[in-house]
């Protein structure tokens, strides 16, 4: 879907996310009437500049980087679940 292009383009080019895995849910919420439009998403962000960054501001950088997405004209993002992990934490992960 065109429009989980974009929010991988936009975290990629905006916080050097080296792994971005998106889930669109929004189907998931049909009949919700969202305020001007939007999709449900779920996003992983797996980026270097979270190192030594707490978790709530870790997610502050995806939701600023997001801002327009989020709050423009049209909305492309009405709700979205974050998780986020340094390189370190994702070679973790991926390990099992």
């Amino acid at each position: 879907m065109e429009e989980t292009k974009i929010i991988d383009s936009i975290l990629k080019e905006k916080l050097g996310a080296l792994h971005v895995d998106i889930l669109d849910e929004s189907h998931l919420h049909r009949g919700h009437k969202a305020a001007g439009g939007g999709g449900h998403y779920s996003v992983t962000v797996v980026s270097p500049q979270f190192e030594n960054v707490n978790s709530l501001d870790q997610r502050r950088l995806v939701y600023s980087a997001l801002d327009q997405q989020i709050n423009g004209t049209p909305k492309l993002i009405h709700a979205i679940q974050i998780k986020t992990l340094t390189p370190a934490q994702w070679e973790e992960v991926k390990a099992g």
